[in-house]
């Protein structure tokens, strides 16, 4: 299928690259993602007659911009690619750069990578002076950026060597033209023209629409209400449990640790017995965790023989949403400590009152 939804959650430690507006909500992954070209500065100009000039050492659309004292916008680039085998020059206007998941997906081609020093050698072409100007024996790509703009700075198939004033479609011919430009932040939005912003996230789930693709293909068919044979429109969908944990996490922390949303914790509380020497700490921990277990809560009980600081500080990298603490103090006041992971500190409460406490403090967390 060529459609599908993947749902992002932001996340500086991110694989993806989201391009979002603010203003209207237009968002999409980098490798995907369009943007409104706008034109030169300068506007429209009549087209003026092409002609050659000397540019050494301007291989780059920078040194190009430099030397010739235009903005890289009035410059056209030329990047060779080697798609299936076959070299490809795709040309984008010099402000912008090719996104190389858009333009494999223009060609429909199996494997895309840049063409090497040594087959461009080969083919006689010159890396860093072209343009499909005059170029053949090359299948041209060309972004739609090139329309926007007139008497560009271009290539001219030899060493140090560039034109002025090339124009399309006056000067050269493209067997594909289509997008092919990477949104960038500081683009403006495709939808409502704002600015672009950028993001860094985490894939937790895509969705994918299928069409009649496959059905199709293995003959999955159905009867509509004419009896007329009809393929099944499919979809599929997929969750990452793992990135969604991780991406998680990433978003809800703090210096101490983990910081779980109440919904997919593993626990929902934490108990911490204190002093396990002493015979009614573990006593009293023990009926609350039952208590606890038989109430319907998830509960994590730590009984091991370590401080109070090791017990604290590890509760708090794990980060259950709350936290109940049983100790030679809490009992001579017949209560518990409770202390929500978000919050700096803890509460008391009264033993008989703390199954109600914790449920007022999941309610909220």
């Amino acid at each position: 299928g060529k459609e599908s939804h993947e749902f992002i959650l932001p996340a500086e430690s991110g694989e993806d690259v989201v391009l979002m507006c603010d203003q209207c909500g237009y968002s999409a992954n980098a490798e995907r993602a369009c943007f409104a070209i706008q034109s030169p500065e300068e506007g429209h100009q009549e087209p003026l007659d092409l002609h050659e000039v000397y540019t050494p050492a301007t291989k780059t659309i920078a040194a190009l911009s430099e030397y010739l004292g235009l903005p890289p916008s009035k410059t056209l680039k030329a990047v060779f690619y080697t798609a299936d085998g076959k070299v490809v020059l795709a040309t984008i206007r010099g402000d912008f750069e090719v996104n190389e998941v858009k333009l494999k997906n223009l060609l429909h081609c199996n494997e895309l990578r840049l063409t090497t020093a040594a087959e461009l050698q080969a083919e006689g072409l010159v890396a860093g002076f072209a343009s499909p100007i005059g170029l053949g024996n090359v299948r041209h790509v060309a972004d739609e950026s090139i329309n926007q703009g007139t008497n560009f700075a271009a290539g001219a198939n030899k060493l140090n060597t560039h034109f002025r004033n090339a124009n399309y479609p006056r000067d050269f011919q493209v067997d594909l033209l289509g997008d092919i430009a990477l949104a960038q932040p500081g683009h403006s939005c495709p939808k409502c023209g704002k600015t672009l912003r950028a993001t860094r996230g985490i894939e937790v789930g895509h969705i994918f629409k299928l069409g009649t693709f496959f059905s199709d293909v293995v003959g999955a068919h159905y009867l509509d209400r004419q009896g007329t044979t009809q393929p099944i429109t499919m979809g599929c969908y997929g969750i990452g449990i793992g990135r969604l944990l991780a991406a998680t996490i990433e978003q809800n922390h703090d210096d101490k640790g983990i910081v779980f949303p109440v919904p997919i914790a593993p626990y929902q509380v934490h108990i911490l017995a204190l002093n396990t020497e002493n015979p009614e700490v573990l006593s009293a921990a023990e009926k609350l965790y039952q208590m606890l277990i038989d109430s319907g809560y998830e509960v994590l009980y730590d009984d091991r023989a370590e401080t109070a600081g090791v017990k604290f500080n590890d509760a708090d990298l794990i980060g259950l949403p709350v936290r109940l603490v049983i100790s030679p103090r809490t009992l001579k006041q017949d209560a518990v400590e409770l202390k929500p992971r978000r919050d700096s500190q803890p509460q008391m409460a009264h033993y008989t009152e703390a199954e109600a406490q914790i449920l007022e403090l999941l309610k909220i967390s």
